[in-house]
């Protein structure tokens, strides 16, 4: 729970953009930039980002530099490896 209600001189969370509020019972308070929910939701997208990545982030499986899609309707395609 927030000891303190929200104030002008605040900076924004650097993750969802809202503005924090000074939690008063922390020495480190004047330095944070993110909400505590915010940076929790943060570190289990991490851990978990197998699982969110394609669903959350909007990111796209690629085969061969191209989408997964494109490349099942591919006959062939070449693989380098360095």
């Amino acid at each position: 729970m927030p000891s303190g209600y929200y104030e002008n001189d605040m900076p924004n969370c650097g993750i969802c953009g809202r503005k924090l509020r000074p939690l008063y019972k922390n020495k480190d308070w004047k330095s944070r930039a993110y909400h505590v929910t915010c940076w929790k939701n943060m570190v289990n997208d991490i851990a978990n980002y197998n699982r969110v990545a394609y669903s959350k982030y909007g990111h796209v499986k690629r085969v061969a530099d191209m989408p997964l899609e494109e490349a099942k309707k591919q006959d062939k395609f070449v693989v380098e490896f360095d």
